[in-house]
């Protein structure tokens, strides 16, 4: 087990020392911890009072942490991490150290990402940013029974601003030391008594942070981000109100190059004498500089909305959320990772040429969802839910390494129906249970054709499921404010078709990818103490999943295979904290922790890591992984979050300070458990300086993030089967591993 470092602890004496310099200060006044309203179950309610672990970040929140990306929300919530890859497609988040890191357009998400109850299809549509947020909920463990297939880890739930009923508006500008530039805005209000509007728009445009050595080609990583939602609130009646929704998004970016954390002299590309690959290179931990001359380069747009009806009928209420959504990702990225005239020393020509890789995704999804909720009657309350979605996914795919040739396009649809229901039934005013179950039915096909055929054939699959998955809790209030429960969750994840390598054979279409399943335990207690000034959450967890699927690479005939694979067992165990300590009239203190401990177990078939050895387990190719650490996992994490108010009453303005400390264990990038691959423990700390005045018209903020320059990877891939004969290492830094600082001006009118 690691512990935190001398800088951790200089942050911790830092806010000890503001805790007990600002604790004493108004004493006589009493502050009282808010409720905050999530709709977890369905149907909104006091975070404090459902029986499901889960974070909630409210508007307030978002804005004093500087949360401006899904990526920015690890910050609070201890038990989700995010695995940011050189590839959207290959991106994504873990809850309690499970989620899914394959790349395939068939292959589902085990954290589902909804936007206001509409759920993303792709990984790739996970990462982006935040603009107009009201609220975000973070669901840990299995949530398949209200959320359905692809929530088997926990849900990321996003709720964006409603549009008001007077008018309002904002604008808010960013400026960086690293080449950031943007503009957010937003107006909203009555268009006549019964209908309101809510407009938002931002264009942010970034300059790349990873320094390309490449004579007259770009930087890497950067971005240009232009985004705009509309929102239209219709009060048929007094008892039904249809809200519109739509949005656009395109984000145009450079991202995300590869830097050497390892490359030794001498080594040369599939054993070719080309030569040392980094000149002006000095590889490390630390190293934010590139060559290529071939991308990486991204285009991802989403256009869609959605209708969503809430109607009373009778004592019930029928909501009613119609969506569409369509997104494109087209990505080129220079698989040689470097500016070597590659091909130019195959065929003798003396054009600048390498290996690449191009794809096109296009998913175009539409979803039905139907629920009936009663009135919360003295001894009961329930909802029953019909849900119904349709996904269809294009891809083109070509690359030219001669270890890898692809050249194919494939196709995946999802097509799947569920009824589920929930029934809370109060033994007495302080005791309850709730069951909940749901059915799915679910039917999935996948084509592909390859072009690196001879006579391109067109291999084809399709098969279905029936699973029904469940939840049970029991819950028991000990006082108004102190909640306890435990829970029984059973969780979900659909089968799928190993379509992601570029080969389709007929054996594979006719067997899928099993699907995967999960059984939780919980025990929890929620709490608000200390006269409503402490809310103090702890729950304790042991979840086992069966199937879990993963992507295994193996080297067949000196050609890379990538094949979609099944682990035998997971493990996931561990307790969280949750936490906020209200110091004093303006001053608060939020600290979150998780201990958990995620392993592998019985992974028959794993591929051997690079150099593995007989006596390391490696056979014929493969090996046997037995109580091995999940990718993206750490052991121990931890924020702390001190906002502190400061009132000048002779003043027209008043300042705030805000401060923001994580610290996570070590973890490793690959369940092949490479050594290699692994990122030692880091802590980053934000903070956040500035003025605004009483009525809250204006706010200036100054900020630091990543104040002490700490360099870490979000991502590793061992390149050594590419380069050799030397450990190659290339590492995704992303951008929080360099301190960069900037100024936000923001004007409400």
């Amino acid at each position: 087990m690691a512990f935190p470092n001398t800088q951790s602890n200089t942050v911790f004496i830092v806010i000890t020392a503001l805790i007990s310099t600002f604790s004493t200060c108004s004493q006589a006044q009493q502050p009282m911890i808010e409720e905050v309203m999530v709709t977890a179950q369905k149907r909104e309610q006091n975070a404090q009072d459902v029986p499901i672990a889960l974070t909630a970040i409210d508007a307030d929140t978002i804005q004093q942490a500087g949360i401006e990306t899904t990526q920015d929300v690890v910050r609070l919530a201890p038990s989700l991490t995010v695995n940011e890859a050189n590839h959207k497609q290959t991106s994504s988040f873990s809850i309690r150290g499970v989620g899914t890191n394959v790349y395939g357009i068939g292959v589902e998400q085990g954290v589902a990402l909804l936007v206001d109850d509409v759920a993303a299809v792709q990984p790739g549509q996970t990462l982006g940013s935040l603009v107009d947020i009201e609220r975000i909920e973070i669901l840990r463990g299995p949530q398949s029974t209200l959320f359905g297939k692809n929530a088997s880890a926990g849900v990321i739930s996003i709720t964006t601003k409603a549009p008001s009923d007077t008018f309002e508006g904002s604008m808010e500008a960013t400026a960086t030391d690293d080449g950031e530039t943007g503009v957010v805005g937003s107006v909203s209000g009555p268009i006549m008594d019964n209908l309101r509007y809510r407009l938002t728009g931002k264009w942010n445009d970034r300059d790349g942070y990873i320094h390309n050595l490449t004579p007259n080609v770009d930087d890497k990583n950067g971005a240009r981000v232009k985004n705009l939602r509309g929102k239209l609130d219709w009060d048929i009646t007094d008892s039904a109100t249809v809200k519109f929704s739509a949005y656009s998004m395109k984000d145009k970016s450079k991202c995300c190059a590869l830097t050497w954390e390892s490359m030794p002299l001498g080594n040369s590309i599939l054993g070719l004498p080309i030569g040392y690959p980094a000149d002006d290179i000095s590889p490390g931990k630390d190293n934010f500089d590139f060559r290529g001359e071939d991308g990486p380069y991204s285009t991802s747009e989403s256009t869609g909305g959605s209708v969503r009806l809430n109607a009373a009928v009778g004592e019930f209420e029928l909501v009613s959320i119609s969506a569409l959504d369509n997104w494109n990702y087209d990505i080129q990225e220079d698989v040689d990772f470097s500016d070597l005239d590659v091909l130019g020393f195959f065929s003798g020509d003396q054009e600048q040429g390498g290996w690449y890789s191009s794809g096109d995704i296009s998913t175009n999804f539409y979803s039905q969802e139907f629920r009936l909720l009663s009135p919360s009657y003295e001894k009961y309350e329930y909802l029953v839910g019909l849900y119904y979605a349709n996904a269809k996914t294009t891809e083109y795919f070509f690359r030219n390494l001669t270890l890898a040739l692809a050249d194919n396009d494939t196709t995946a649809k999802t097509e799947s129906l569920s009824v589920f229901g929930q029934l809370t039934w109060h033994f007495t005013s302080a005791t309850s249970v709730t069951g909940g179950l749901r059915w799915l039915n679910e039917e999935i096909s996948a084509d592909l054709i390859s072009y690196l055929d001879t006579v391109p054939e067109k291999v084809s699959g399709n098969d279905s499921d029936s699973p029904i998955v469940g939840r049970v809790s029991l819950q028991h209030f000990l006082h108004d404010d102190i909640m306890t429960y435990a829970s029984y969750a059973r969780g979900y994840k659909g089968q799928a078709f190993d379509i992601g390598g570029g080969k389709f054979s007929e054996y594979a279409a006719n067997n899928p990818v099993d699907s995967e399943s999960s059984n939780s335990y919980e025990l929890g207690v929620k709490s608000i103490l200390w006269d409503r000034r402490l809310q103090l959450n702890v729950d304790v967890f042991y979840t086992t999943y069966e199937d879990f699927q993963v992507q295994r690479t193996d080297l067949i005939d000196g050609v890379v295979v990538f094949e979609l694979d099944n682990v035998g067992e997971l493990v996931t165990q561990g307790i969280e904290l949750d936490s906020l300590i209200l110091l004093g009239e303006n001053i608060a203190l939020t600290m979150n922790a998780s201990y958990i401990d995620a392993s592998a177990n019985d992974y028959d078939g794993a591929a051997c890591w690079s150099g593995q050895t007989a006596a390391e387990g490696c056979v014929l190719g493969l090996q046997n992984v037995d109580n091995g650490r999940l990718p993206v996992s750490p052991e121990w994490k931890y924020t702390a979050m001190l906002d502190y108010k400061i009132p000048f009453d002779s003043m027209p303005f008043d300042a705030f300070a805000n401060i923001i400390y994580t610290w996570q264990d070590d973890t490793i990038f690959n369940i092949n458990q490479d050594p290699s691959l692994t990122q030692g423990s880091y802590g980053l700390t934000n903070l956040r300086l500035g003025l605004n005045d009483e009525e809250g018209r204006y706010r200036l903020t100054f900020f630091a993030n990543n104040l002490f320059d700490k360099a870490y990877a979000s991502n590793k891939i061992n390149l050594t089967q590419l380069f050799a004969p030397g450990l190659t290492i290339g590492q995704v830094l992303p951008r929080s591993a360099q301190r960069y600082v900037g100024v936000q001006a923001r004007y409400n009118f």
